[in-house]
């Protein structure tokens, strides 16, 4: 049976997808501050408290800081909020990007539409697994695995942009792989912490289950975002 005692050593790892995040975005966000959207700095400044949050609060509870760990509790609900409706207003970005969008050897229109799709999952799976969280808050294990797994469901877009920022470096400018290739294999990448957890806990939580699912959607971005139907209703939906 999974105890408090299990966390002990949570926040430690819980450090590295925060590091993989702020490096991510380095690009397109913390280095261009003055020319972002006030979209973008609300979810930029949230995201950065959520992820702050999920690493304080497991150091908290295994430090028997109990009513600490429930008063930053209360506080992670409108962070949770935040994000998730920061998120929503950057999409018709993505949509405004791709009708606007030049040629490029990064970035296709396929690109804007299937991260429009996969977007849409990753904000109704946080948000989800946020509310299932905190109704599962008498039992350590699925609390725990509930509020960790947002952590996954916020790492794939900054785990691919990191990777595209690694293949630049790497081998210059034009990439040999444009942006939805970059993903896929991200997309591996990050499912591996994923099993990890799994296999350490000899458990496939659900939790851990509908984030890997979730990501899972990534490998179909090309396809997902060159469906005209997609294509369609994104653009009827998330007009800009």
């Amino acid at each position: 049976m999974t105890t408090i005692s299990d966390f002990k050593n949570a926040h430690k790892w819980l450090i590295i997808p925060f590091i993989i995040s702020i490096i991510g975005f380095s690009r397109s966000y913390f280095l261009k501050l003055p020319d972002a959207t006030w979209h973008q700095h609300m979810h930029g400044l949230s995201a950065i408290l959520w992820y702050i949050m999920i690493i304080v609060q497991p150091y908290l509870i295994t430090n028997g800081k109990i009513e600490l760990h429930r008063y930053y509790g209360k506080i992670a609900l409108f962070l949770a909020g935040a994000v998730t409706f920061s998120a929503i207003t950057i999409i018709p970005l993505n949509l405004k990007a791709a009708a606007n969008l030049e040629p490029n050897p990064v970035v296709s229109m396929a690109f804007f539409y299937g991260v429009t799709f996969t977007d849409i999952i990753t904000i109704i799976g946080f948000g989800l697994s946020v509310i299932i969280g905190i109704t599962k808050v008498k039992n350590v294990e699925d609390h725990a695995f509930w509020m960790i797994s947002t952590v996954f469901w916020a790492l794939m877009p900054a785990l691919g942009r990191l990777a595209l920022l690694s293949t630049m470096i790497i081998f210059g400018f034009p990439p040999p792989y444009d942006f939805i290739d970059v993903l896929f294999f991200s997309t591996l990448l990050c499912l591996v912490p994923i099993v990890i957890i799994c296999w350490r806990f000899k458990r496939l939580h659900p939790a851990l289950i509908a984030v890997g699912f979730g990501n899972i959607l990534y490998l179909f971005t090309r396809q997902i975002g060159g469906n005209e139907l997609w294509q369609s209703i994104a653009d009827s939906v998330f007009k800009y």
